[in-house]
This record gives C-alpha cells, structure tokens and sequence, in this order.
C-alpha cells in the first residue's frame, strides 16, 4: 500500500527530510538525539536482541541506537536517508557499519537480518507501508520489529510545544512538507497497530513510554528545538525575524507551564510497536 501521496509528492518529501536532517545533523545529535534515547532500550528489549543478532537500525540518524546494540553483543548496521547523519554516524562510532540508503529500497538481500528496529522515522517517510515492508523483506523468518514513534502532540511537549505556538501566531506549514502527509498518523496507536498488522506480523503489540526532559530555560528549549528538529521548525524557521519573535512569544508562554526548580521538566511520551515475522 503505497499511500495517499503522489509520486512526485514523495520525492517532494524525502528531498525536504533528506536536506534537512543534513543541515541540522549536528544540531539534532546535540539536543534531539537525548530525547529520542529513552526509546533506545525498549526498542532493543522489543526485538529480544542477543549477543552475536544481526540487526538492522533503520532511520539510524547519528548511529546511538546502533552503538547500544553493538554494546549488547549484537552486529548492527545503520542507514539513513541523510549523508550528514551518516558522516556524523561513521565518525562516532568508527567500529560500526553505516550506509547512506533510502528505506524503501534497502541494499540488503532478503533475510539478511534476525532483528529490525526503526527509531521515530515512520512520520517521515512518505509511505510508511512500502518502508515497513521493505524492512521485513530484509528480515529472517521468526525475526523481530520494532517501531517507535511519538504519542500525541498533547502528551509529546517537546515537538508540541512548538506546533502550537507556530499555530497561535496562524504560521503556514513548512512549504517542502507535501499536503497529503501527516507525521501526526501514527500519534494514533490504531494506526501504528494497523501498519503492523497489515504488513502481516504476528504478536504484534503496543507499548507505551513516558518520561520527562529537563532543559535549563524556555530560551535554551527554543534554540536547541529550532537547531535540530527538521519536521518541528521547519515552518518557524522559515519566518522572519519579527514573526519568529511572536511565535517565541506564545512559545514561551507555554513552556513555562512546565518551570520547575533547575529549569523546564519536559514531558515526553511515545509508543512502540512490534511483531514478528511468521516463520
């Protein structure tokens, strides 16, 4: 199931993902990188990883995931759609083996792996059901997958934060983000359930995570949100400097609901799915 996007659409999107997790990469791996952590273990028990699996992490952006597995005794790989992430990647963690690729047309012959886990990427491809099977097709038979992606936008404050202040202020979407996608689709956890199901795993589950993330100030949220988030400050960083500072404004106002007594305590929440393969 390819999806409600055109082909061109899709080409529109992963220009816009690719272009900017390479102009953001180091931002992302300063900040973002320890949000998206809290799933990393989960996402590693999901798949029952064990010394000597070979594992396949997908959306692997500065390659943390995969350094865990690789702590654990696994043998993982890493690929993303950014080259930047990839550079990063590859310079952090030398032992272990990256490639630059395109989830829907992985450079792996079938069953090449006995575990797969994609760590928050599936709101960024333009058709989630086309990349879910191409990771199965990678898989072994009885092996593993294990998907995380964000709870709604109310629970997720760091990414809803700003969603809502740039809504406050009437900002556009961001101009490469094609009409037809949402990254919002699988903050439903029937649809998360549905694309597993459908690409026809067996056990499949939801779990849900949350946690909290602590940021010394609303300013310090801001800079380091706008600097390594592409899908979240995409639209505010397309706006000029008089329209950024009343989205900054709302921004703020809202973030504050979370002071505490070293800064900002951040809520956080997300979900993870998996299955397995019929053997």
């Amino acid at each position: 199931m390819a999806g409600s996007l055109s082909a061109q659409d899709a080409e529109q999107l992963r220009a816009f993902e690719r272009e900017g997790h390479n102009a953001l990469a180091q931002g992302y791996s300063a900040f973002f990188a320890q949000v998206t952590a809290l799933a990393i273990a989960p996402l590693l028990d999901a798949v029952r990883l064990a010394p000597g699996m070979r594992l396949l992490d997908v959306a692997t952006g500065p390659g943390n995931l995969a350094a865990a597995a690789s702590a654990r005794g696994a043998q993982p790989v890493g690929v993303d759609l950014s080259s930047g992430m990839i550079d990063l990647a590859r310079r952090r963690h030398p032992g272990i083996e990256f490639r630059e690729a395109d989830v829907e047309h992985l450079p792996f012959a079938d069953g090449t792996f006995d575990a797969v886990v994609c760590s928050f990427g599936l709101g960024h491809f333009p058709y989630p059901d086309a990349a879910v099977a191409e990771c199965l097709r990678t898989l072994k038979k009885g092996g593993r997958i294990a998907c995380a992606w964000w709870a709604e936008p109310d629970r997720q404050r760091v990414q809803g934060l700003f969603r809502e202040a740039a809504a406050d202020v009437g900002v556009a979407p961001p101009a490469g983000v094609p009409a037809g996608h949402s990254s919002l689709r699988f903050c439903e956890p029937a649809e998360l359930l549905r694309l597993l199901r459908d690409a026809g795993l067996a056990d499949v589950a939801i779990e849900e995570h949350s946690g909290t993330h602590l940021v010394r100030s609303a300013q310090e949220l801001w800079n380091c949100g706008l600097g390594g988030m592409v899908l979240a400050g995409a639209a505010i960083r397309a706006q000029d400097k008089a329209t950024q500072d009343v989205v900054w404004a709302a921004f703020e106002r809202r973030a504050l609901a979370y002071k505490c007594e070293n800064g900002l305590n951040v809520p956080i929440a997300f979900r993870i799915g998996s299955g397995r393969k019929p053997d």
